[in-house]
C-alpha cells in the first residue's frame, strides 16, 4: 500500500491511499511522524484530483482501522463507500467534518477503542449514520457492544402555522441522544427499551436484550429485570431466533433463567431438527432431559 500525504508541522495530513486492498489500517505513522488528519474526499471517488494510479476508494473499501493518532476527519472522507461495513476509531478522534459517512449504506459495525476516552467522536458517528448499528466499545479490560435501532425523518407540514416540522420514525433517533458531555450514558440507552419495544421488530429486541444481559457491561439490577422479562415472555421467539442464527452460546445462556414447558422444548427441538442445527438440538434435548427426564409409565389395576 502506498500514501498520498502532506506534512504539515511534522504531522502527517493522509491524502490518498493506494493499492487493491479492501481491508485498510491506517498507520500510526509514517516517516516517523504521526498521522493525525484525514483529508476531506480521502477513500471516496469523488474526490475532484484525478488518481495516476489505483486508489483504495469507493465500493472497494469493505473495513477501515485508523490509528490512536488521527484526531480530524475530513468532509465526506468516506463518501460513496456503498460496501462499506466496518470501521475501527478511537474516541479522541475530535473533530469528524460534515458528510463523512454519506452513502455509507452498509456500514453496520463500529468500533471505539475507549481508552483516555474524550470528546464527542460517538456521538458524532451515530448522528450522520441513521441504520441499524452495532457499535463496540473497548475499554483496557472489557468490551461493550451495543445495539443501536434505525431511524429516519420526515419533514411534514403544519398548515396552521405554515411551517415544516421535523418528525422522527423508529426509536433509533432516541437511542442516539443517550449523551452527555460527549460521554455515553448507559442508564437512559436502557430505559429506553420499552421505547423499542413499541417501535422495533421482535428481533432486534431479542438481540439488545441477550447482548445487555451476556455482557452486563454497566447494567443496573433494574434494567437487567427489564431484559429478562422480555425474554421470558418472549422464549419462543428468542429460542427460535438462536435456532435460526445458530447462536449455541446465547441458547445456552438463555436456558440459565428461561423455564420453557416440555411441549414447548417438544416443538423447538423438532424445528431445530429440521433446520439442520445439530448442537442447539443437542442443548435444548439436554435441557428436556434434566427438567423433565424420562415419565415413568402407570398402569391402573
Amino acid at each position: 500500500m502506498e500514501f498520498e500525504y502532506d506534512v504539515k508541522e511534522n504531522e502527517i495530513l493522509l491524502k490518498r491511499c493506494y493499492g487493491t486492498e479492501e481491508r485498510i489500517e491506517v498507520p500510526a505513522q509514517i516517516e516517523g511522524m504521526p498521522v493525525t488528519v484525514l483529508a476531506p474526499y480521502i477513500f471516496s471517488q469523488a474526490r475532484r484530483k484525478p488518481d495516476q494510479k489505483a486508489a483504495i476508494c469507493g465500493n472497494q473499501v469493505k473495513e477501515i482501522v485508523l490509528p490512536d493518532t488521527v484526531r480530524e476527519i475530513g468532509n465526506y472522507a468516506f463518501y460513496g463507500c456503498y460496501y462499506l461495513e466496518a470501521l475501527t476509531l478511537s474516541h479522541r478522534t475530535h473533530d469528524i467534518a460534515g458528510g463523512a459517512f454519506t452513502g455509507c449504506r452498509h456500514l453496520k459495525n463500529l468500533t471505539f477503542r475507549m481508552e483516555q476516552a474524550e470528546g464527542y467522536c460517538m456521538k458524532d458517528v451515530l448522528s450522520e449514520v441513521h441504520h441499524e448499528m452495532k457499535v463496540k466499545l473497548v475499554y483496557p479490560n472489557a468490551v461493550c457492544t451495543l445495539l443501536f435501532p434505525e431511524y429516519y425523518e420526515e419533514a411534514v407540514e403544519n398548515t396552521p402555522a405554515r411551517q415544516l416540522e421535523t418528525q422522527f420514525h423508529g426509536s433509533g433517533y432516541s437511542y442516539r441522544q443517550c449523551f452527555q458531555d460527549g460521554v455515553f450514558q448507559f442508564g437512559e440507552y436502557d430505559r429506553l427499551f420499552q421505547e423499542a419495544q413499541n417501535l422495533e421488530s421482535e428481533d432486534f429486541c431479542i438481540e439488545l436484550a441477550v447482548t445487555r444481559l451476556m455482557e452486563k457491561a454497566r447494567l443496573s439490577q433494574d434494567a437487567e429485570g427489564v431484559y429478562q422479562s422480555y425474554l421470558m415472555e418472549h422464549r419462543m421467539s428468542a429460542a427460535g431466533w438462536c435456532i435460526e442464527f445458530e447462536q449455541n452460546e446465547t441458547l445456552e445462556f438463555l436456558t440459565g433463567f428461561i423455564d420453557w414447558q416440555e411441549e414447548e422444548l417438544s416443538d423447538l427441538i423438532e424445528e431445530a431438527n429440521a433446520k439442520g442445527r445439530l448442537e442447539i438440538q443437542s442443548v435444548l434435548m439436554d435441557y428436556k432431559h434434566h427438567h423433565f427426564g424420562k415419565k415413568k409409565k402407570t398402569f391402573d389395576l
